[in-house]
């Protein structure tokens, strides 16, 4: 077995520090995925064209050092890059998880007897510990709501090139032209996912589709959430308790699902699919390899040479 490298990738356009990486293995077939909230690894692969037959799958390392010494050294740590939309997306799963099991345990009435139940209690007891239940409940949906659009609204910006430019028409004649930095601030998610991420990943129409209504529905529960113009009217709640409410729930990962079934087959590398998505050891790949965008700067059996 091969010593594993640490190395650095420098780019010619990235004027900052360049990335750290572990050198994991040499083919992708040998990789296994350790948690689904870790960034994907890239395997650079020499050209095939020019019959080059080297490989190495690298995963990208994050450092912090604390300004706290432990025994006169450094005392810092080194961790896998997180895929930031993973973690969202993990956020929002974990919490609809729990919020099915709390409906299904101790709400769903075609099992729970509200009535029975409680028999023992006055009625105001009764109503206290039902009243525990349902913010119990509320608030694990509405995490899962609220970090799910999150997570979509993450993929979104993240997916748009640095110098793509979108032109839109303001409905008085004028085409304005929006760069990334407005997209990201201007544009609504809603045409993020359906306009310029249609036109990035050069996908058909989702507007087509079935999962682009339960987007709308799933937008409107978020915003709800989000721009409450008034906490008198709480009756919004209301709708959590429907039998196919969390079918809604699971619309931020049909959305880049969406995206990533129609790119796949197009052999183009995008690091940004979490596993979440894409769970099996489906690695992106580089063939774009220079060793002078690299520098060995240690191995994980003697760390960091400087």
């Amino acid at each position: 077995m091969s010593k594993r490298k640490k190395t650095k990738k420098n780019s010619q356009q990235q004027k900052k520090k360049g990335k750290d990486f572990l050198v994991i293995t040499k083919y992708p077939e040998d990789y296994r995925p350790f948690d689904i909230r870790a960034n994907k690894p890239i395997c650079y692969k020499g050209d095939p064209i020019k019959g080059e037959t080297s490989s190495m799958v690298l995963q990208e390392i994050e450092n912090i050092e604390f300004s706290t010494k432990i025994k006169g050294k450094n005392n810092e740590i080194d961790y896998f890059a997180p895929n930031n939309v993973g973690i969202l997306l993990s956020i929002a799963n974990k919490s609809i998880e729990s919020a099915k099991k709390i409906f299904k345990e101790k709400i769903n009435p075609d099992v729970v007897d509200h009535f029975e139940n409680y028999s023992n209690m006055s009625r105001e007891e009764s109503i206290i510990m039902k009243s525990k239940i349902m913010y119990d409940f509320i608030e694990t949906v509405q995490v899962g709501i609220v970090f799910g659009y999150t997570a979509l609204e993450a993929f979104a910006n993240l997916s748009i090139p640095q110098e793509f430019k979108y032109e839109a028409d303001n409905n008085k004649g004028i085409i304005e032209i929006y760069d990334k930095s407005a997209i990201e601030r201007w544009v609504t998610l809603k045409m993020k996912i359906s306009d310029i991420l249609v036109d990035i990943y050069e996908t058909d129409s989702i507007k087509n589709k079935k999962i682009w209504s339960e987007f709308l529905e799933f937008e409107k529960l978020r915003h709800e959430i989000i721009h409450q113009k008034s906490i008198i009217d709480t009756k919004f709640y209301h709708r959590y308790l429907k039998k196919d409410f969390f079918k809604i729930c699971d619309i931020p990962e049909k959305i880049i699902g969406f995206f990533y079934e129609e790119l796949k087959d197009k052999e183009k590398t995008n690091p940004l699919w979490p596993w979440t998505i894409n769970n099996e050891s489906a690695i992106p790949t580089s063939y774009d390899y220079n060793p002078a965008h690299f520098e060995v700067i240690g191995n994980i059996y003697e760390g960091r040479k400087k």
